[in-house]
């Protein structure tokens, strides 16, 4: 294993493992591919620390056909060649999705593809399934809660679902999208191109201008907010309480 790997990126995978406690000792972990830059990495990242790493655990690809028609063949021949397996698993969500009204459809179809998710960890009798959030995903998620919801929070890098009986867990979450994209070139990692209409041009793009206008005055922005999501201070959080008067 190359010694780069470690500062630009398996240090804080390793780091978010830990501080979560996201993987043990013998588990078997899906992890959801869409054939985008940050899964494949993951995918990546943690076959190698199931190799080398102190902890023994197998790690599997799931893909799930959404409909959007994508040529997944670099995918499978690179889990071939990493001796991962990958299971590619049929669905019909695009015929759920409408693409023509004003609505967002990405919030219903991050919904169904979790549920087809959970179905496969089910039928697979697996309890993690590892997602490929990155550092800027969680950033912007933070402030898309704020600015549209007006609420304070993000995505946990690790959440159990009791109804469905599974652990989501985001290694990635220390791992800034700029080292991704720096990584998956140097290493020529395989990256499917989206055929999603929607591609670039919704809310969360809209933040991710918002934390890169940000960047050029704080250019430690990411890092405060990751910070802040687990450094809160409770005495000043507004609680309102009928009985406070």
């Amino acid at each position: 294993m190359k010694k780069w790997y470690n500062k630009l990126f398996l240090n804080d995978i390793r780091r978010a493992i830990d501080d979560y406690n996201m993987i043990k000792e013998n588990e078997k972990i899906i992890v959801g591919l869409s054939g985008g830059k940050d899964s494949t990495l993951l995918l990546f990242a943690l076959d190698l620390l199931s190799k080398y790493s102190h902890k023994s655990f197998e790690v599997i690809g799931v893909h799930l056909n959404c409909g959007f028609d994508m040529n997944i063949r670099p995918l499978s021949e690179f889990c071939e060649n990493r001796d991962v397996k990958l299971h590619i698993e049929e669905t019909n969500i695009v015929e759920y999705l409408d693409f023509e009204s004003n609505k967002n459809p990405c919030y219903l179809c991050a919904r169904l593809r979790r549920g087809a998710l959970s179905r496969v960890a089910k039928e697979m009798q697996v309890s993690k399934i590892a997602l490929g959030h990155h550092m800027d995903d969680a950033v912007e998620t933070f402030f898309m809660n704020m600015l549209y919801n007006g609420k304070l929070g993000s995505f946990h890098p690790k959440v159990y679902e009791e109804e469905k009986g599974v652990y989501t867990i985001r290694p990635l979450v220390y791992v800034k999208e700029k080292n991704i994209m720096k990584i998956t070139e140097i290493l020529q990692l395989p990256v499917i191109e989206s055929n999603c209409p929607k591609d670039g041009c919704t809310s969360r793009q809209e933040s991710k201008n918002l934390v890169n206008f940000l960047e050029n005055e704080y250019p430690d922005v990411r890092e405060k907010v990751v910070t802040a999501l687990s450094n809160i201070d409770m005495k000043n959080i507004w609680k309102q309480r009928r009985d406070c008067w």
